[in-house]
């Protein structure tokens, strides 16, 4: 950018340098490739300017030009706005717990694991869990349920999640749940949640 500051000072205000400064700036391939190109764009306009004159036709193509990029940013702008509540809604979808990819079968009626009896006011709450490790919510769901937890992978210990737990569901639905995302296998038997 230095350069080309440089360049524009040096044809503006030629006697302000010596033959040797300009003789180096224009050994320079990149401030040579710069000062051709000024050249050209001059002599463009320059001949332009010849064939055209100032005509009103050239102040109406000139005004017209200055409003093209105005309409190409407000239409960027609506076009902006679309995509990102488009993501929002997405983001937010996903969150609701239709996200999940895929479910493991329901358990049968002997393996449903209830709540334990607790007061009205915790059996209705939703737990919303966001960016949580795995083995803190199955701790939370072991403690809650009273099974136990079993972790035969301990890289599946620090998978981290974002869903809700409705307290009043039984406990397969919230393995259901969990199953669903990608790098989580959890199995529910009698007495423990073993996560694979």
């Amino acid at each position: 950018m230095k350069n080309i500051e440089e360049l524009l000072r040096m044809t503006e205000r030629p006697q302000d340098f010596s033959d040797e400064e300009i003789q180096q700036m224009m050994s320079d391939p990149d401030m040579r490739a710069y000062y051709e190109l000024m050249v050209s764009a001059e002599a463009g306009f320059a001949q332009r300017k010849k064939n055209h004159g100032d005509s009103p036709h050239d102040l109406r193509f000139a005004a017209n030009t200055r409003t093209v990029p105005l309409i190409l940013r407000i239409a960027a702008m609506f076009i902006g706005v679309l995509l990102l509540s488009g993501v929002a809604f997405a983001a937010w979808h996903f969150t609701q717990g239709d996200g999940e990819r895929a479910a493991i079968p329901a358990q049968s009626q002997e393996s449903v694991i209830t709540p334990r009896q607790q007061g009205a006011t915790e059996a209705n709450q939703v737990r919303t869990f966001e960016n949580v490790e795995l083995q803190q919510i199955l701790q939370e769901l072991s403690d809650y349920y009273q099974v136990g937890v079993v972790f035969h992978n301990e890289r599946s210990r620090h998978i981290r999640i974002y869903t809700k737990w409705d307290t009043t569901a039984p406990l397969h639905q919230m393995i259901e749940r969990l199953n669903g995302f990608e790098k989580v296998n959890i199995r529910l038997t009698d007495d423990n949640i073993i996560a694979e």
